[in-house]
């Protein structure tokens, strides 16, 4: 494949996970009006979040065994048609109990199809491009926080929540649309794996102690930031009006993070990890004595952001060479790994913030 058509691929993947980023995100800027508008506690409304994370962790894995055999292309424009369907049934939700049932398989497609497209990057491109493909492409999370989730909390103070997953549906028809057109045709024949390669893949230690990096590293990011909108009001006295603009910083300094996460992705990954995780265990101590101080627990926010996204892409790339490693045959499964993992770190940390 041309450089300039792996870079269009890139792209539309980059994009779609920016779609995806935003679908599972919104909750957290619109928690309180999703929790008055359905008529329950702002603990229960970020049940929502929790549950797209645990049924994302399931079934992501699951969907990528189902689903070995089938074309790559088609299975990812499929995902995303009905993606962009269930945002607009999220839309209409007029209960707690409707929504939960959409986020649950929202969420399982969403994992699917991310997964999928990290498999198709790394066959697509050349081998001294993969690194940074998939940082890229993980990156989209990243940008859904600087823009898609202050955009859809907008929306939603000033229209209604509902407005919000309608904006997310539509998006979700451009990512169709640009891997409709960048997705190649002639992609490598899917080989699937057996059940007992995937059950020695799940039971490598190597590949266990490798998976529980992302569990613990995004859970105790979300511990945080899935209550940031209640705790930036009510315990950081910041205006309602102004919490759209907070938010759009912390995303901001997410994408500083993801880049980060592309530097610490070569050489001694886990050596570099170790780090970075005592550095941030520091910085949380830091924010429980300061969160009440506004400007200095901004401060230590901020920080916290700029080191929420370093191992994904190191996670990432960790997993599908050690794939390669110990199960060549199941990359494709050891791709779903990584998303899984932080999703469990999400559902966890989700459940302890609330």
């Amino acid at each position: 494949m041309k450089s300039s058509h792996q870079s269009a691929l890139i792209f539309s993947f980059t994009f779609m996970a920016f779609i995806l980023g935003t679908t599972e995100y919104i909750i957290v800027g619109l928690l309180s009006e999703i929790a008055q508008g359905l008529g329950v506690t702002l603990a229960t409304a970020g049940g929502p979040l929790s549950g797209f994370a645990i049924s994302y962790a399931i079934g992501t894995p699951i969907m990528m065994s189902v689903f070995s055999r089938s074309p790559k292309r088609i299975t990812i424009l499929v995902s995303l048609i009905l993606i962009l369907l269930l945002n607009l049934w999220s839309a209409v939700a007029g209960s707690y109990g409707m929504l939960l049932v959409t986020r649950v398989v929202t969420a399982i497609l969403c994992g699917f199809v991310l997964s999928v497209a990290i498999t198709v990057a790394s066959e697509s491109v050349e081998q001294k491009r993969r690194g940074q493909a998939i940082a890229t492409i993980l990156s989209g999370f990243a940008i859904a926080n600087v823009f898609g989730v202050p955009i859809g909390t907008l929306v939603g103070h000033y229209f209604t929540w509902h407005a919000a997953f309608v904006l997310n549906g539509v998006l979700a028809g451009i990512a169709f649309l640009l891997n409709y057109l960048f997705i190649p045709r002639a992609l490598p024949t899917p080989v699937p794996s057996s059940l007992k390669d995937q059950i020695g893949l799940l039971t490598n230690g190597r590949i266990i102690l490798a998976f529980l990096i992302p569990v613990m590293g995004v859970g105790a990011v979300f511990v945080v930031y899935t209550y940031i909108t209640p705790m930036l009001e009510q315990v950081m006295s910041i205006p309602k009006s102004s919490v759209s603009g907070v938010l759009f910083l912390y995303g901001l300094a997410t994408i500083v993070s993801n880049w980060l996460g592309g530097k610490i992705a070569t050489g001694n990954v886990t050596g570099k990890l170790r780090i970075v995780f005592l550095i941030q265990s520091l910085v949380y101590i830091m924010f429980s004595w300061a969160a009440s101080v506004s400007v200095l627990g901004m401060i230590v926010l901020i920080v916290i952001a700029a080191m929420s996204s370093m191992v994904s892409a190191p996670a990432q790339i960790y997993l599908i060479d050690l794939a390669k490693q110990f199960s060549p045959r199941t990359k494709d499964l050891a791709a779903s790994l990584n998303p899984v993992a932080s999703n469990l770190g999400i559902a966890g940390g989700s459940a302890i913030g609330g």
